[in-house]
């Protein structure tokens, strides 16, 4: 991962060290670091959701019913 990704920098500017619970996969404890936009709302994915988002394995489950 790169530098923006971990360290101290991760702890200072997220609670809980960017840690929580993936709103797609629902796997707890991940780090929720890639932001995803969809309608003006923001979603905060795991580095697994993020990569199957932009490959087109997750595009059904964001879009807005």
């Amino acid at each position: 991962m790169s530098k923006a990704h971990r360290g101290k920098t991760l702890k200072a500017e997220t609670p809980q060290s960017g840690r929580g619970k993936c709103p797609l996969c629902r796997r707890t404890g991940v780090k929720l670091l890639y932001e995803y936009e969809i309608d003006e709302k923001k979603l905060v994915l795991c580095k697994q959701c993020n990569s199957a988002v932009k490959s087109g394995k997750f595009k059904e489950a964001i879009v807005p019913t």
